[in-house]
């Protein structure tokens, strides 16, 4: 699903309405019907004993909860409005134009309180996207008294027309009087700003409305927000008549005495995604170990850690014939003799052919290596996916950090995607996933149950297991960060956001792939 900016969105109502139309009327109605619609769904039966407060703003956002109340008030629920009169209402704001039936019962402003202590739903249509300087202390002070309710009633239901107002719909920065919603329903495509902190913190559930666009509008490239629908088309096919070699053989140099969880964890994971046969690279110390907690992975001999560095190099690059992919660097550790044994693994990478190269992978320490290197980029094949968190980044960028705020982490991925010639994932709260070309995904937040030990090499894992079975490199970044994400919010559904263990999300991670698949 695309994710627009400000001007991006305004350029599309406008072109909206020159060649197609569409007025800013039959856009505002399109939107305050999709917003009443996705109240009535989360009302259901309680919609006729709902009594529904619309604060309204000067401008189309004002106009948008206007529609929204009517559409509630002519399917049975109490509407009231508190209209925000410090400005004039602009041109096209009034109620000439909407749905008949509608119930409009004010509410003046010394009777705010009052109507906020008898109302079960406020819906905030104060200001959308074309603000972005501070608020008026008069609304700021409307906005204190929902914030004081909902502290004292935690089930008043409140949702945001297209956007929390205060939320800069292109930072994400919040206005100090903004207050964090149940619900936004935000209209025709995602805003930057819901997505990305802090504003992302203030949304709540992000639904997606329609505003009556037609398909014929064409919608320039830009940032993707991962969803069901992008994810399905993108899912590799299981055919009836398949054996494991129909889905791919991936090989997984990871682990070692200091770290061996993170071998188990990004061979476990590989499987979980569907790969046909998983492989570990395990030095005689190390076989026992993993032999004994991966019952369904085979083992891959390698010298012991002591013989030269080339020598294992040689022994992982002679294993590689018939694999689809190759995972790198989870829990090795940063030694000087893995540096040059990954140092040689790269080098014999790029003197195979593309059609004998497996895919790569590398992640972790095999990041945290690389970075000492001068133009360590130049080391990989084309195509590599590699994973940093902002640390693994920072490194990576000559200890440059990803600092500012989301806009130039957005663009520090981009960029550094292009002139790298790699694919990219930077973890984060929202992962951000960029290819060479320009293009860019981003997850919806996930949630703070991910932050904790291991579950990068889980991501790992499941990115190898899906290149494994012949995703392009760019695709199975985006559907392994998905599924990842989906695993996690599943977790965390059932125990909370605190206490997550990385192998919690193994089992998972199938059960992701298959509510994808079946819509769920």
């Amino acid at each position: 699903m695309r994710v627009v900016n400000v001007s991006e969105m305004r350029d599309i109502e406008q072109r909206a309405e020159r060649d197609f139309g569409l007025t800013s009327e039959i856009l505002m109605d399109h939107a305050g019907h999709s917003v009443a619609t996705s109240l009535r769904e989360r009302l259901g039966g309680a919609l006729g004993a709902a009594r529904v407060l619309v604060l309204v703003g000067p401008g189309n956002n004002g106009g948008d909860g206007r529609v929204m109340g009517s559409y509630l008030s002519t399917w049975g629920a109490k509407v009231l409005y508190y209209v925000w009169r410090e400005q004039r209402m602009e041109p096209g704001v009034d109620e000439s134009w909407m749905p008949s039936g509608a119930a409009h019962e004010p509410a003046p402003g010394g009777e705010l309180a009052a109507a906020l202590m008898t109302c079960t739903v406020v819906a905030d249509a104060l200001l959308g996207t074309g603000t972005s300087r501070p608020l008026p202390d008069s609304m700021r002070e409307v906005l204190d008294l929902v914030r004081r309710e909902k502290e004292r009633r935690p089930d008043l239901l409140l949702v945001a027309v297209d956007l929390p107002t205060g939320l800069n719909a292109d930072t994400g920065q919040v206005d100090p009087g903004t207050f964090r919603a149940d619900i936004t329903v935000t209209l025709a495509f995602p805003k930057l700003g819901l997505l990305f902190f802090p504003g992302a913190g203030f949304v709540g559930e992000l639904q997606v409305g329609g505003i009556g666009l037609p398909a014929e509008l064409t919608i320039p490239p830009g940032p993707e927000l991962l969803d069901d629908p992008v994810i399905r088309r993108l899912l590799p096919p299981r055919p009836l008549n398949s054996n494991k070699g129909t889905f791919g053989k991936v090989l997984i140099a990871a682990g070692s005495p200091a770290y061996p969880g993170s071998a188990y964890l990004v061979a476990a994971a590989a499987g979980r995604t569907g790969a046909g046969l998983v492989t570990l690279a395990a030095s005689p110390t190390m076989a026992p170990i993993y032999a004994g907690k991966l019952s369904e992975a085979t083992l891959h001999l390698m010298p012991p850690e002591t013989e030269d560095p080339k020598s294992r190099a040689g022994s992982l690059l002679a294993a590689l014939a018939g694999y689809a992919a190759l995972v790198i660097g989870p829990g090795l550790g940063q030694s000087e003799t893995t540096g040059a044994f990954l140092l040689a693994v790269f080098a014999g990478l790029q003197q195979m052919s593309k059609e004998s190269r497996p895919r790569l992978l590398v992640d972790a320490d095999g990041l945290n290596n690389l970075a000492k290197s001068e133009r360590w980029w130049e080391r990989l094949p084309e195509e590599t996916v590699i994973t940093p968190h902002p640390g693994e980044m920072a490194r990576l960028q000559k200890g440059t950090p990803v600092s500012g705020g989301e806009i130039d982490r957005l663009d520090t991925c981009r960029r550094a995607a292009h002139d790298w010639n790699l694919i990219l994932v930077l973890k984060g709260a929202h992962s951000l996933i960029a290819e060479p070309g320009g293009s860019i995904s981003i997850t919806a937040p996930g949630n703070p149950a991910l932050a904790t030990a291991g579950t990068g090499d889980v991501l790992a894992g499941a990115i190898g297991g899906l290149l494994a079975q012949g995703l392009a490199p760019y695709d199975a970044a985006r559907v392994g960060v998905y599924l990842h994400s989906r695993a996690g919010l599943r977790v965390s559904a059932t125990i909370g956001d605190a206490g997550l263990l990385a192998s919690d999300l193994l089992p998972e991670l199938p059960r992701a792939l298959h509510a994808v698949k079946v819509d769920d």
